[in-house]
């Protein structure tokens, strides 16, 4: 196959990281979303003043937290621009869009503006730049992702945004508080063998399990390679979750997010999805959808059965954005099986709009001279 372009993968790709970033970072900046109130007069712009608050753990998690997002940026801007005005247009996005957030937040009494966040900020989104333009720069890495895309994964804009939610679903897992394969907060083994608590359980991450497992089948081109890549996603969410919990829960909580059943779920789930491998990918991609659906849903319609959230009495990580954290991972894995039912939905089951052709302009026909 030949390699059109140094360009790593698809800008698409790029231009989707880049999105999904500027969301999360929304989210995590200004949750929770509630008890706004204008800060008392007189009122000091947190750029003119250094602050007091300030922990080397919150700043590390802010500069890891832009960094993806200047290398998509780097990636994704137009290929005519020179490689030090797309490093400069990252950075000034980065500012304007750190700025906002920090603003916005004098007016969210539980969040505290920092020109310190900012430094933070900028500071991974000019690391990620440089990862950016060295990934640009260096041809065998670029060439080899293109192929990797290309021959690995379905074409298109919609694949792509499959392939970044994928992505999204994985880190989501470390959060280690959250049932894998699942999006709420269990006690501990507190009911862990309660009849109606492991039907509900047992239904959430078989449900989880099979929609995940055919949504990263349809991601794949081949049915194989959706076999061994839901090998693989499955096993890094077990080893995230398993590192995470040893890293910030207390030892009692370490075991929380695998119970009985989830034990029977994970069984079950993984059962069915041998058979439906072998299905059309048109009926997989509905099946995926319901199932999807079906484990979020448990949630809805069951909420004074198990929590949304897990308390933070269980960590042993005291940081300032663990709190934010928790929220934002539970938010993703809430909102996720929606977001990737419309995109199986819009690759898979809508007819794509036929394209209007031009109508054929006639042969002119020879002139006769009359006889």
């Amino acid at each position: 196959m030949t390699v059109q372009s140094a360009r790593p993968s698809h800008p698409s790709l790029a231009l989707w990281v880049a999105a999904v970033c500027v969301a999360v970072i929304i989210y995590a900046s200004l949750q929770p979303f509630t008890g706004w109130v204008a800060p008392e007069p007189p009122v000091r712009y947190f750029l003119w003043q250094w602050g007091q608050r300030w922990a080397v753990a919150d700043a590390v998690f802010n500069v890891v937290a832009y960094l993806p997002l200047g290398a998509a940026l780097v990636i994704a801007w137009p290929s005519r621009w020179s490689l030090k005005a797309k490093i400069a247009a990252a950075i000034v996005f980065a500012a304007v869009l750190s700025i906002s957030m920090e603003t916005a937040q004098m007016w969210l009494p539980s969040r505290y503006a920092s020109v310190r966040d900012v430094l933070a900020n900028l500071l991974g989104v000019f690391i990620g730049t440089l990862f950016g333009a060295t990934l640009i720069a260096f041809k065998p890495v670029t060439n080899w992702a293109t192929r990797s895309r290309n021959e690995l994964m379905v074409a298109g804009r919609s694949g792509d945004l499959q392939l970044v939610l994928l992505g999204v679903w994985l880190l989501a897992q470390i959060n280690p508080a959250i049932p894998l394969f699942g999006v709420t907060f269990h006690p501990g083994q507190q009911a862990a063998f309660d009849p109606a608590v492991m039907i509900v359980e047992f239904s959430q991450t078989a449900a989880a399990l099979i929609g995940i497992g055919l949504f990263t089948d349809l991601t794949m081109r081949k049915r194989w390679l959706g076999g061994i890549a839901l090998v693989l996603v499955i096993g890094a969410a077990i080893a995230m979750k398993t590192a995470a919990a040893q890293a910030v829960l207390k030892p009692l909580a370490w075991d929380g997010w695998l119970r009985p059943g989830h034990t029977l779920g994970l069984a079950g789930g993984a059962f069915a999805l041998m058979v439906l491998f072998w299905l059309p990918r048109s009926l997989k991609s509905v099946l995926a959808g319901i199932a999807l659906l079906s484990g979020v849903m448990v949630n809805l319609l069951l909420p004074g059965l198990i929590k949304t959230e897990a308390p933070l009495s269980i960590f042993s990580w005291n940081y300032g954005h663990l709190l934010h954290l928790n929220g934002l991972t539970h938010t993703i894995l809430l909102l996720w099986p929606f977001v990737a039912t419309a995109v199986l939905f819009w690759r898979y089951v809508v007819p794509p709009t036929p394209r209007a052709v031009p109508p054929a302009t006639a042969p002119a026909q020879p002139h006769k001279m009359p006889t």
